[in-house]
């Protein structure tokens, strides 16, 4: 069986695998991605954990025990596109769809890997894995696999993530700890002229709004932009924000701030105190200071989601830091908002931890060669965004993780290079063949 790239990455983008909050969809990509192993060889399994599903399949035999792991959930999709984005559409060398590039791709580069891999049996066990809720935390996926596979004794010995871009070994991640912080409503009245301002959020050289990919000093987003308007007009206060909120990793596009400037002279307008107090410690709680190691993308804390039950306003933030002390986080925030808004409640995760793996590993040494023989640029970075890579780091498996070329994830009009998806499945081939000698170069 030789598998078509373009085939393959079509079918997969066509299944709708959006992940939203407490939304599940089937398991017709997984089943898919399943049989295309299945028919390669590969003894599979289909694993469930709270109505996520994950696609897996292991072939060969040996001591070595080697993962690759990807994911088939996509973000939603926003605006801004100019093709159907569960279509695959095809410009030269770049396809355009979502989770072309993040993750759909990668998946493709595995089934080729399978399909290359189906020519010989390696002299390890080889396993490649699919998960479905890895954009909403990797719970159900990655940490099921992780458990599932220690009690069936095949925990890995190496792991290669395929969740990144530019075809860079990404051996550095940092963690992510979902904070949410809660404020009480408080209607006021006040005397003022009213009025509708509008924020938009401006990345640098990209339409990614992927929080991770922020860069402080250099990126705007609209949510802290609105906290700057207040700042810069200390006496004005806030009826009512909406804005583009997607999801808890999506930088929104835009935000309104229905606003009141005081003139006892205006008319009289409702206010939310508590909403106006809020928004103006957004500022200083981006500038929380906590313990965490050296980043080389900066510690982030990204208000990206705002919503209103009853009420409590409740307020996520995407934070980003190489640490996995969620108290000492916890603490920052209190500390930041403190005098200026008033907390109803604040939770801080301490997330699935930060990858720091040994770029000296032997797994990296092998990429390194690997890379080098297929003529590929060897690059050694640290990612922007997380992976599932932090469900295995720190364990008794060397990880890393690896993409193709393409731009845009989480935003418009993400797309993929098509020839970096069969570059990359030559390097894992590569890969596992090296690492997989007894006596080899690394």
């Amino acid at each position: 069986m030789t598998l078509d790239h373009v085939d393959v990455l079509t079918k997969l983008v066509s299944f709708n695998t959006v992940n939203e909050k407490d939304k599940r969809f089937g398991p017709e990509c997984p089943n898919y991605i399943n049989e295309v192993l299945e028919k390669l060889g590969f003894r599979v399994e289909l694993l469930e954990s709270d109505g996520y599903y994950t696609a897996y399949g292991r072939r060969g035999h040996g001591r070595l025990k080697i993962l690759f792991l990807a994911h088939f959930d996509v973000v939603p999709f926003g605006e801004g596109w100019k093709t159907d984005p569960l279509k695959v559409e095809i410009d030269g060398d770049r396809a355009y769809g979502r989770g072309t590039c993040d993750d759909k791709g990668n998946v493709t580069s595995l089934l080729l890997l399978a399909d290359r891999l189906a020519e010989s049996d390696p002299s390890c066990s080889v396993m490649i894995a699919a998960t479905g809720d890895e954009e909403i935390g990797g719970r159900s996926g990655a940490g099921h696999l992780k458990e599932w596979l220690v009690k069936q004794g095949q925990f890995p010995d190496l792991v290669v993530v395929a969740d990144g871009l530019h075809q860079q070994i990404i051996h550095r991640r940092r963690n992510i700890l979902p904070t949410n912080l809660r404020v009480k409503e408080k209607q006021l009245r006040i005397k003022g002229r009213g009025e509708t301002v509008k924020f938009t959020t401006d990345t640098y050289g990209t339409a990614s709004r992927h929080s991770a990919y922020m860069r402080p000093g250099v990126d705007r987003h609209a949510m802290l932009a609105a906290s700057k308007y207040l700042d810069l007009n200390p006496n004005t206060v806030v009826a009512d924000v909406r804005g583009a909120f997607i999801k808890s990793n999506v930088v929104p596009d835009s935000v309104e701030m229905d606003v009141v400037h005081p003139d006892p002279k205006g008319a009289e307008y409702k206010f939310d105190d508590g909403l106006t107090s809020m928004m103006r410690s957004l500022l200083a709680i981006s500038q929380a200071s906590f313990p965490t190691k050296h980043s080389d993308k900066g510690t982030i804390v990204a208000p990206n989601l705002l919503s209103k039950e009853g009420d409590v306003w409740t307020l996520y933030c995407d934070i980003r830091a190489m640490t996995n002390d969620g108290e000492a986080v916890h603490k920052a925030i209190e500390e930041a908002a403190h005098g200026k808004t008033e907390i109803f409640s604040l939770s801080v995760s301490s997330g699935a931890g930060y990858v720091d793996s040994n770029p000296d590993s032997r797994l990296i040494r092998a990429a390194k060669w690997a890379l080098e023989k297929e003529g590929i640029p060897v690059k050694l970075v640290e990612g922007f965004g997380g992976s599932d890579s932090r469900y295995f780091a720190g364990d008794r498996a060397d990880v890393f993780d690896f993409g193709p070329r393409g731009d845009n994830l989480h935003g418009p009009n993400e797309w993929v290079s098509l020839s970096s998806l069969v570059e990359n499945a030559e390097f894992f081939h590569t890969l596992v063949e090296l690492l997989s000698r007894e006596k080899s170069p690394v």
